[in-house]
């Protein structure tokens, strides 16, 4: 089954959290790159350009077809596109290759991310 890493408003708790419904919860993570991630007015999006820090998320295991409706509803490929990243599981035991997996993410082109505040922590909510 696909794994997916979300860090915003899909997560657990967060207003979106309903898109989840049929999937299974793996476990929080962050990405094992440090990316840039902005808040923008509803909801935070992450960018293909280096940045200051690891996000933070959570790792889900998705049904592939419910692949497709994760696209549509992030807007693949007009204002996200789903790229393959490198995520560490948080709180497992055992050696960190362990908990090394590859997961999807979705991320926004940065001209359409500019209007957004930096989040230097790497966390949304901040």
């Amino acid at each position: 089954m696909p794994k997916v890493f979300v860090y915003g408003s899909l997560k657990r708790g967060q207003s979106n959290a309903f898109m989840m419904q049929g999937a299974q919860f793996v476990a929080p993570a962050r990405s094992v790159q440090c990316w840039r991630l902005v808040a923008l007015p509803h909801y935070p999006a992450l960018v293909w350009e280096e940045g200051p820090c690891r996000i933070t998320g959570e790792v889900w295991e998705v049904p592939e077809t419910m692949m497709a409706e994760l696209d549509r509803f992030e807007e693949v490929p007009v204002l996200y596109t789903r790229q393959e990243i490198e995520v560490e599981l948080e709180g497992q035991e055992g050696g960190t290759a362990d908990r090394l997996l590859m997961a999807h993410a979705y991320f926004m082109p940065a001209v359409l991310a500019a209007a957004g505040r930096e989040l230097r922590e790497g966390r949304w909510p901040a």
